[in-house]
């Protein structure tokens, strides 16, 4: 495993990277499992994240090794390194502990995921989601993250975390980022908290006040959906009385509409367009275009023989 220092004592450095290795049996066969811990921006996202893997090989009978699998492998980390689950715990989190796209994701599962896993993917108690679950918007679900201290948690887990590693690699990690330039995963602006506190105290967040304006988002998402219904068949039906009315025109005129097709899209009609159908002839075509009344047909109509 490579070890990242910036000077000769090994004390301050701008990356953490621990690696651990680990000879078992599993189903009887010997694996050999080599575990990676870091604390790094490879990615150059402006801002450090947690990362846990593990490159896992299979020995086979001429007693040498072979890859069979690597990535996350977490609950195979965890059952051959169960002091690893903390770092586990922080994978993909930034450096203050705060899971990537916390509130995205974390409102997202809130609404559409079982409660289990949200509480897994924020590490947050039940009574913790319970509070949670009464958000009314994203912004409000933001808010409670912090007023009920669980980013304040997510960085004492980090802290922890970090000393642990600090401890593990015998270096000290200095964070290169400027504290207010980083792109954290989570962040609440003076004007997000100013504003959550004017609704709180004009009722906007109250469970009546929610309940209502879930309802009327209900009803306003039927009667969109009502619309949208309404304007599609509409449409076909425009496009069915088109094509009617060309073809009724066409018959009209004393040509055969077996081989005739219209392209309500292009507004355009083709002869012939079926090579094992009975076909007109180019000059009865003519004589139909000669003859055409526009008047009586789609505004911009083409005709086309092949």
């Amino acid at each position: 495993m490579k070890t990242n220092t910036i000077s000769k004592e090994m004390r301050e450095v701008n990356v953490l990277r621990y690696g651990a290795t680990k000879v078992y049996v599993d189903n009887g066969e010997t694996l050999r499992m080599q575990v990676k811990i870091q604390l790094d921006d490879e990615c150059k996202n402006g801002v450090y994240s947690w990362s846990v893997t593990a490159d896992i090989y299979i020995k086979k009978r001429n007693g040498r090794y072979y890859y069979f699998k690597g990535g996350c492998c977490h609950e195979e980390i965890l059952k051959q390194f169960p002091e690893f689950k903390k770092f586990v715990d922080l994978h993909l989190c930034d450096c203050y502990g705060a899971p990537m796209y916390a509130v995205e994701n974390g409102y997202y599962f809130l609404n559409k995921e079982p409660k289990e896993k949200v509480i897994n993917y924020l590490r947050i108690t039940e009574e913790e989601y319970n509070a949670l679950h009464c958000a009314g918007d994203k912004s409000y679900f933001k808010f409670l993250l912090y007023t009920l201290s669980i980013v304040a948690r997510w960085k004492e887990e980090a802290d922890t975390a970090i000393k642990e590693l600090e401890a593990l690699t015998g270096c000290k990690w200095v964070n290169p980022y400027e504290y207010d330039k980083e792109r954290k995963h989570i962040s609440i602006t003076d004007e997000e908290v100013s504003d959550i506190n004017n609704k709180i105290e004009t009722g906007y967040y109250t469970p009546e006040a929610i309940t209502a304006r879930k309802e009327e988002a209900r009803k306003n998402a039927i009667e969109k959906k009502r619309n949208e219904i309404i304007s599609r068949c509409a449409s076909a039906v425009r496009k069915a009385e088109t094509e009617r009315n060309v073809l009724l025109y066409i018959i009209d005129s004393g040509l055969s509409v077996d081989n005739v097709i219209y392209y309500d899209h292009t507004n355009k009609v083709v002869f012939n367009w079926l090579d094992y159908k009975d076909k007109i002839s180019q000059g009865d075509f003519v004589d139909f275009l000669n003859n055409v009344d526009y008047s009586k047909l789609p505004e911009g109509i083409t005709f086309e023989i092949k």
